[in-house]
């Protein structure tokens, strides 16, 4: 029964979040505009999570024995992390909350010491800049860099 509530919420989810990214230009896959990741995203996830949910109602998950325990403090303090990200994305630019955000979300998640979910959050946040602001020419918030 869960694993039904969890895919029908998640499936839900992403139809919501796509019908808000449909909202953005798309552009082309030559000339991706702002909405083309999100939309790309949306589709995705709506695709997965809706096989997903069909599968669990026709009874053929893969669940059926698992018992899930949930540490709501960490699902809360990753919610409020996604909600900080949001607020300071804009103003603080997309390098540096990216950093922020992902190394917290790093330690919430459990990766011990500061050197690996530092470098893990440093990495990803360039890399990512390098490929949508300097390949693609997606222009992400600069922020106080900017």
């Amino acid at each position: 029964m869960g694993e039904k509530i969890a895919n029908g919420f998640l499936f839900s989810l992403s139809t919501v979040y796509l019908i808000f990214a449909k909202q953005l230009t798309f552009g082309s896959a030559s000339y991706p505009k702002g909405g083309f990741v999100p939309q790309v995203t949306g589709w995705l996830a709506v695709f997965v999570s809706g096989y997903l949910f069909v599968q669990s109602l026709r009874g053929k998950g893969d669940s059926k024995d698992v018992k899930m325990e949930t540490d709501w403090g960490r699902l809360a303090l990753l919610i409020i992390s996604i909600i900080i990200y949001i607020i300071i994305l804009r103003p603080v630019g997309y390098i540096i909350s990216t950093i922020l955000v992902l190394y917290a979300v790093l330690k919430i998640g459990g990766v011990k010491g500061w050197k690996l979910p530092g470098i893990l959050s440093l990495c990803t946040s360039v890399v990512f800049y390098l490929i949508f602001n300097v390949a693609l020419s997606v222009p992400l918030p600069t922020g106080i860099l900017g």
